[in-house]
């Protein structure tokens, strides 16, 4: 009878296929909309109208997207994944996006031609905050300084003459370097979880240092 079950059980798992991916389509049509959307089913809650203000004030299309992990980890691309499908959705060369997850997983990329070098950026904002606990404020802080560190870095590009490579060219440029990052990123992450495993204190976490 156990072994039956189990024969029964394996054909069901076949028969399904692999997980679903998520509709970043769609996401990306919601962004258009919302550039700071937020799941509601999200575990962490951020300043939403605090980091609109800083995205809208940025110079190039800048979006924040905060999914609950469960949604990501159903996604075999995993974050990286999700966030080149919705960069090259959004089908704009100029596009920075944020993709973070409720269980504290971040990554950043853009369409080729923001003059932003998007993970990099992220990844110095986080670092630097590496002794925070992850919550809403401590992240609000970050997508904010992400938003205005776009600002800066964008008007760098333009004046490197980034702005007038050919828009489809950089393009496809872009969201291959949204590729290769994508693994190095992965040790980064590790290092992240490792690091919100400590929780600190409130005067830690009001020090701005993650």
């Amino acid at each position: 009878m156990t072994r039956w079950l189990l024969a029964v059980l394996l054909a069901l798992t076949a028969l399904a296929g692999p997980a679903a991916a998520l509709d970043t389509d769609g996401l990306a049509e919601r962004l258009g909309d919302d550039p700071v959307l937020v799941d509601p089913r999200s575990g962490i809650r951020i300043d939403q109208d605090a980091v609109l203000e800083a995205v809208e004030a940025a110079p190039v299309p800048t979006y924040v997207l905060l999914l609950p992990q469960r949604d990501v980890d159903s996604d075999e691309s995993g974050i990286d994944g999700v966030l080149l499908r919705v960069v090259e959705a959004l089908d704009d060369p100029r596009a920075v996006v944020v993709v973070v997850t409720d269980a504290g997983e971040l990554q950043a990329g853009e369409g080729g031609s923001s003059g932003v070098e998007a993970s990099a950026l992220l990844d110095r904002i986080v670092q630097a905050r590496s002794e925070q606990a992850f919550n809403g404020t401590a992240l609000t802080a970050a997508l904010v300084e992400f938003a205005e560190g776009v600002a800066s870095g964008s008007q760098e590009g333009a004046e490197r003459g980034v702005s007038g490579v050919d828009r489809q060219a950089v393009g496809v440029a872009g969201l291959i370097g949204v590729a290769i990052v994508g693994g190095g990123v992965l040790w980064l992450r590790s290092q992240r979880k490792v690091q919100r495993e400590a929780p600190l204190t409130e005067d830690v976490i009001s020090s701005g240092g993650w």
